[in-house]
């Protein structure tokens, strides 16, 4: 059970409802995160902010991939449960998703992917990335990628511990 229930549009804040109702539309349904988070709308606004500004500069993909590696690195279910099937959308392959944990080692990924994924789990693991893995990842992404993909990663992170630390369940 959640330790903090996810409100619905109506019964949200004045200040959450519209954001709500763009989630909504954007995903096609409400998502239980947005929806805990909108007992706090600057919170919301701002989390959603940052996610429409990481859909820029990446190949959805690779986006997706470092979301989805450091959402298992986490063990956040929910997080993890939504971006495996972002990753599938965006064109990720089945042998893809389920070698994700052992990609270094994996004939599935590119070599642009690899350095995506070690960057995301490294990032995750400890909160920094040597200059070797930033070094290989600049053969593939010029500078506003790689911002991208730091706040992707940086996203991802803040809402497995939201996930966490609140409880939130999958609908």
């Amino acid at each position: 059970m959640p330790y903090v229930p996810p409100l619905k549009q109506d019964a949200a804040p004045e200040k959450s409802q519209p954001i709500l109702k763009a989630v909504e539309e954007k995903f096609g349904q409400a998502l239980n995160l947005f929806s805990t988070l909108a007992h706090q709308p600057d919170v919301l606004g701002g989390t959603t902010q940052i996610n429409d500004g990481i859909q820029n500069d990446l190949p959805d993909v690779l986006r997706e991939f470092a979301y989805y590696k450091a959402s298992t690195v986490n063990d956040c279910k929910y997080c993890s449960h939504y971006h495996k099937g972002a990753a599938k959308k965006a064109g990720a392959t089945p042998t893809q998703l389920s070698a994700i944990d052992d990609f270094a080692d994996s004939d599935a990924f590119t070599d642009e992917e690899k350095a995506v994924l070690s960057y995301a789990e490294e990032l995750t693991k400890t909160a920094n990335v040597s200059p070797d893995t930033v070094a290989r990842l600049k053969l593939y992404l010029d500078d506003t990628q790689l911002v991208t993909l730091a706040a992707t990663v940086a996203l991802a992170n803040f809402t497995n511990r939201v996930n966490h630390g609140l409880d939130i369940e999958l609908p």
